[in-house]
């Protein structure tokens, strides 16, 4: 589904991370404050149709993770950065707003926990994690990276698309047919990579390193979706403090394809808190 953002218009305002980096966000909707961390594809205009159906209960700050959109980045990356990057948004927004991560941004939020900030709650929507390196799939990024290093970035999104997703033909071209999303894909496909690369070998998952927040944790995760994120489920579950919710036949993809779906469950996570 193709869904332009509605107003790209909204005043940028920025925050900066503890390591200076300028952080880059926009407000819109009305109702406690919601802070919306994107996934590995995307920055603070994604999932438009989603933020559109949760800006009608909450004032929804959505930021551009760094090395995005207007966000600032650093050389020296460091997947810990990225959460420090959400807190800084977090303190700005609003008195202990609520945080629904996407993906690599759902991540993002989990590593908070290192040290909870005051937040309302948190729902974390097929966050990817692993708890040991595994051969074949950190050789299947090296695959991809020396193809997006031979052959541009957009032979890197293909590939990582086949690879990672099993989409077919087909399915890629459908992706093409969002312009702006495609165009996206490609042009941040380096920092994806270079996330996915910390997640599988810097920053493997450690169920000690979390702290048990006082506000309710919700997973949200398909049951129809793929191998590895169903394992990093299973691993993210077994924190004590975490709820977990199965969104029947939900996939990696429901954020953009099924909003509606997403979004109760994510108002039903926080409102039976």
């Amino acid at each position: 589904m193709s869904f332009s953002p509605k107003n790209t218009a909204m005043t940028t305002e920025f925050v900066t991370s503890a390591d200076g980096t300028k952080i880059a966000y926009v407000k819109d909707g009305s109702g406690p404050p919601l802070v919306f961390a994107h996934g590995a594809s995307g920055d603070k205009h994604t999932n438009p149709e989603l933020q559109s159906l949760l800006r009608r209960d909450f004032e929804v700050a959505a930021y551009d993770r760094r090395g995005r959109g207007e966000s600032g980045d650093q050389p020296d990356y460091d997947f810990l950065k990225e959460a420090d990057d959400l807190r800084a948004v977090v303190s700005v927004v609003g008195n202990r707003p609520l945080v629904f991560g996407v993906s690599m941004g759902a991540r993002i939020a989990l590593e908070m926990l290192r040290d909870p900030p005051e937040l309302s709650a948190m729902v974390l929507f097929e966050a990817p994690a692993t708890n040991q390196r595994d051969p074949e799939f950190n050789g299947k990024l090296e695959i991809v990276r020396r193809e997006m290093e031979a052959h541009g970035n957009e032979a890197g999104v293909v590939l990582h698309s086949r690879l990672f997703h099993r989409r077919s033909n087909a399915e890629i071209d459908e992706l093409k047919r969002d312009i702006r999303r495609w165009k996206l894909r490609i042009d941040s496909f380096p920092i994806t990579l270079r996330e996915m690369e910390a997640v599988h070998r810097g920053c493997l998952f450690d169920p000690q390193k979390y702290t048990a927040p006082t506000y309710p944790v919700c997973l949200l995760t398909g049951d129809a979706t793929l191998p590895f994120l169903r394992n990093s489920g299973v691993l993210i579950s077994k924190l004590p403090f975490v709820r977990t919710h199965v969104l029947n036949g939900g996939n990696h993809s429901a954020p953009s394809n099924d909003a509606s779906t997403v979004c109760n469950a994510f108002l039903h996570a926080t409102h039976s808190a």
